[in-house]
């Protein structure tokens, strides 16, 4: 579903159409919520990166680089022409720079703030790096695979802190029921989410 049919759906389960600016936000506010519950493979992004010069040690800020980043996934060495080389390991933080001997590691890389920084034993010019992205959320260019997949998911949810913010306490708990499970065995619309997700390979 495009946001207007994700606002129409909310608007058919509160019956609150006036309350346009906050349908609005808890939409916006759903789907952030739901692709946050894991690292799925449809928020993969994937792009070449060129650098100035070869050098064993680059930097990029890679935030204002890659819209709406989110996390690493995978860093490759690449050249010119497109040909792949080994893989970097992402070593999460800084520390994790040196070895058991205290000496620097090569063939690494981590975010700092907004920097990628990437450490390599040969000179390097050309990376393929693969990452997350939150969602497009903007009005304007509202993009989600959980609103084409599971729609639901997100009305639902949206439904859910409308009516507990109008002091429907009990129509917002059978809400977040349907999207969240019971606790036991029903895992709800979030559930089917993640199960129906986990693998990058058809049936």
């Amino acid at each position: 579903m495009v946001l207007a049919e994700l606002v129409s759906g909310v608007y058919a389960v509160t019956n609150r159409p006036d309350l346009v600016a906050l349908t609005d936000q808890f939409i916006k506010q759903a789907t952030l919520k739901l692709h946050q519950l894991d690292f799925f493979y449809k928020d993969l992004f994937e792009t070449g990166l060129i650098f100035g010069s070869p050098e064993t040690i680059q930097q990029v800020d890679i935030k204002s680089l890659i819209p709406r980043w989110r996390a690493n996934k995978y860093l490759r060495k690449s050249d010119a022409n497109g040909a792949l080389g080994d893989f970097i390991e992402d070593i999460v933080v800084p520390e994790n720079s040196l070895d058991s001997y205290n000496v620097i590691r090569e063939n690494v890389y981590y975010v700092a703030g907004n920097l990628l920084n990437i450490r390599s034993d040969s000179a390097l010019q050309y990376v393929l790096y693969g990452c997350f992205r939150y969602p497009d959320i903007t009005s304007l260019s509202f993009d989600s695979w959980i609103a084409v997949d599971h729609p639901y998911a997100i009305i639902n949810d949206a439904a859910s802190s409308i009516f507990k913010r109008t002091g429907k306490d009990s129509e917002a708990a059978m809400m977040r029921t349907i999207v969240w499970g019971d606790g036991k065995n029903d895992r709800g619309l979030a559930g089917d989410i993640i199960m129906s997700n986990s693998r990058t390979t058809g049936y």
